[in-house]
């Protein structure tokens, strides 16, 4: 890895650590009573591991080869097709709902995106919102936008 790299990994470091300051000021609770800080300790603590570890890779030798940042082979039109889908489900998530959009975008991931055939493309569509509502709406009583479905 060359220097460009070393430079950027010490940002997502700074970030992380940023992160984990400002959420130990907001209160992380603890486990059992969780407060609004939590979820940002964890991610910036996530944030800054990963980026100590590529930073350490990042002086390891790997000999003359040359460095892209996108390879020739790169699948332009699916990247930018799971980058659309990310977009509509956030404008969509209102309108439609969560239930709907999740088994909607988890069947475009898996027929567009991943190449996969019909029925299982459904089946897994159908299992992860299913999954999805049970663990979240039933187990957990968390409540996410019903849109055009008022179940």
């Amino acid at each position: 890895m060359t220097q460009y790299d070393r430079i950027s990994t010490l940002f997502w470091i700074a970030l992380g650590v940023g992160i984990c300051i400002e959420s130990l000021r907001i209160d992380p609770g603890s486990f059992s009573n969780p407060g609004p800080g939590l979820i940002p300790l964890g991610s910036g603590l996530i944030l800054g591991i990963f980026g100590s570890i590529v930073f350490a890779l990042s002086f390891k030798k790997t000999g003359d080869e040359k460095e892209v940042l996108w390879k020739s082979g790169t699948r332009w039109k699916k990247l930018l097709g799971i980058l659309a889908s990310i977009v509509a489900y956030a404008f969509l998530i209102d309108f439609l709902g969560f239930y709907v959009v999740t088994f909607l975008w988890m069947f475009y991931v898996g027929r567009g995106i991943g190449g996969m055939g019909w029925k299982k493309s459904l089946f897994i569509s159908l299992v992860s919102t299913l999954a999805s509502y049970l663990l979240f709406e039933k187990y957990l009583s968390i409540n996410f936008p019903k849109g055009l479905l008022r179940f």
